[in-house]
């Protein structure tokens, strides 16, 4: 790569695809973890780093879970078991959503951008859900809600990897995110970088995101051109 690096770090979950009947796996996952039940249908996850999620659905269901500190390698694996065999073999579905396998598409073939991932699904889910939805291969490096429960730290890692992945420098003004939730433009705010919010989340319409002066809002992906050149411009 011969210019400075432009990378587009993209949100998950309501940004590049939606699950369907997701939460079961998430629930099984969670019982053979921690040996209590757990539904992630109880509580509001967007925006949400995983290890959050986990500790909000245990005190809404009064339970009392002390984590060790394995247990986060233990619920990724029981997570890559549950979600592989739920999006194999039913029930659970991945989408992407509308535009976006033109939009990773035609921002993987420009020169000297790169894509990455910052979200807050554990790393071996959010790699699952990339493929199931048939864009994994455009995706690379990124941060995790397995990197990190506070978001706000995800996109200093991310470029972190970048950087050692380029063997170059990669600065925060050359970085985007983009996502569909308040917490993705708070943690692109706390880390210097631009932010592109897109109103394809269930939980957060167009006329809320924007209250918030993101640097851009779209309403969905489904202009690949208009996509595009909004993102050229947030890099100056």
């Amino acid at each position: 790569m011969a210019n400075t690096p432009k990378i587009v770090f993209f949100d998950l979950d309501g940004t590049l695809l939606r699950s369907q009947e997701g939460h079961v796996a998430f629930n099984e996952a969670i019982f053979k973890t921690f040996g209590v039940p757990g539904d992630i249908r109880t509580i509001r996850p967007d925006g949400k780093t995983d290890p959050i999620i986990l500790q909000e659905i245990f005190d809404t269901g009064g339970h009392e879970v002390e984590w060790k500190p394995e247990d986060g390698a233990t619920f990724s694996a029981h997570l890559k078991e549950c979600y592989t065999r739920a999006i194999s073999e039913g029930p659970t579905r991945v989408r992407a959503l509308p535009g976006v396998p033109e939009l990773v598409r035609e921002l993987s073939s420009l020169p000297d951008l790169c894509l990455g991932v910052v979200t807050g699904n554990m790393e071996v889910t959010g790699r699952l859900k990339l493929q199931a939805a048939g864009v994994g291969e455009h995706i690379g490096p990124g941060a995790f809600g397995s990197d990190s429960a506070n978001r706000n730290d995800l996109p200093r890692i991310a470029m972190e990897r970048w950087s050692t992945h380029l063997n170059l420098p990669v600065e925060p003004r050359h970085c985007v995110i983009v996502g569909d939730t308040p917490r993705d433009l708070e943690a692109a705010r706390s880390n210097g970088m631009k932010c592109l919010l897109v109103a394809t989340g269930r939980y957060n319409p167009l006329e809320d995101l924007r209250k918030l002066d993101a640097d851009c809002l779209l309403p969905d992906f489904s202009d690949t051109r208009v996509t595009v050149d909004a993102l050229m411009r947030l890099f100056g």
